[in-house]
């Protein structure tokens, strides 16, 4: 069942980063199909967006229709933190939305940058978030800690709120609770400056978490980042480790492969005649 009540203090938080990222020519959403069937995307509609792509793993009849009424929006169904299926969408997006999908995402780092790598210029993020602690950057593993009366969102519904069971690590549980400096640095090392951020207090009965959002913007183009560096150059590595390795790594080898190869061709062929 759909649920977008905009008096939501959460919903409001939402909708209010998204007023700051417009207008915006074309956008792409990731998640906003569980409860929300939809409803942050068919919303960039009436905020100008000419054309709005879905992205996500499931469908629901109620989406089905959001689409028939509205040709402007397509859904690409799928994972996105899958690098094969990101790879086969070959455009980018002005603007970027990513609403509560991190904190289930195992490839966390990965995923965010699969993500921003289809964002040119703003992208819009909220979910549930711990506040700051004694050290900045706090990216805590939910499975398997026993810190539960501390960490757990909402331990009275645990059938909502999926969290410390060691095996169960996917997108249906609560596997990361993070401070708001963490996703700000990570999206600093992606190229994109937070240039606005709010949060939400007393949604979850637990008082440490928070529900957290912020706009960022894209900057520069981070030429260090794990995903263009090659350890060669991390490592001061000149040469191929494989090829100086083994003996036709040199020329010598290299050329006795090759007149073996040869003469092998050559008695084959003599046979077969």
């Amino acid at each position: 069942m759909r649920y977008f009540d905009e008096r939501d203090p959460v919903i409001r938080l939402k909708l209010s980063l998204m007023q700051r990222a417009f207008p915006a020519r074309d956008v792409i959403v990731f998640g906003d199909m569980y409860g929300v069937e939809g409803a942050y995307t068919e919303r960039c509609l009436s905020y100008g967006a000419d054309r709005v792509v879905l992205i996500d793993a499931f469908e629901t009849p109620g989406w089905l229709e959001t689409r028939k009424a509205h040709p402007r929006i397509d859904f690409y169904k799928g994972d996105f933190s899958d690098p094969f299926f990101m790879q086969s969408i070959r455009q980018s997006f002005s603007t970027g939305i990513a609403y509560d999908v991190l904190l289930h995402q195992a490839p966390i780092i990965s995923t965010l940058h699969l993500i921003l790598d289809k964002v040119r210029d703003k992208f819009c993020f909220a979910q549930p978030m711990i506040k700051e602690q004694k050290f900045q950057n706090t990216l805590i593993y939910l499975p398997g800690s026993t810190d539960i009366k501390e960490l757990h969102p909402n331990y009275h519904r645990n059938d909502v709120f999926n969290a410390f069971d060691p095996y169960l690590v996917n997108v249906s549980a609560w596997i990361w609770a993070m401070t708001p400096s963490f996703v700000i640095s990570v999206l600093k090392g992606e190229g994109f400056e937070v240039t606005y951020q709010d949060f939400v207090e007393e949604v979850l009965p637990n008082k440490n978490w928070i529900w957290w959002g912020c706009v960022a913007e894209r900057r520069l183009e981070n030429h260090q980042h794990w995903s263009k560096v090659d350890y060669r150059q991390v490592f001061g590595i000149k040469e191929s480790l494989f090829t100086g390795s083994w003996s036709f790594g040199d020329d010598n080898g290299f050329h006795r492969v090759r007149n073996a190869i040869t003469r092998i061709a050559r008695f084959v062929s003599k046979k077969k005649s």
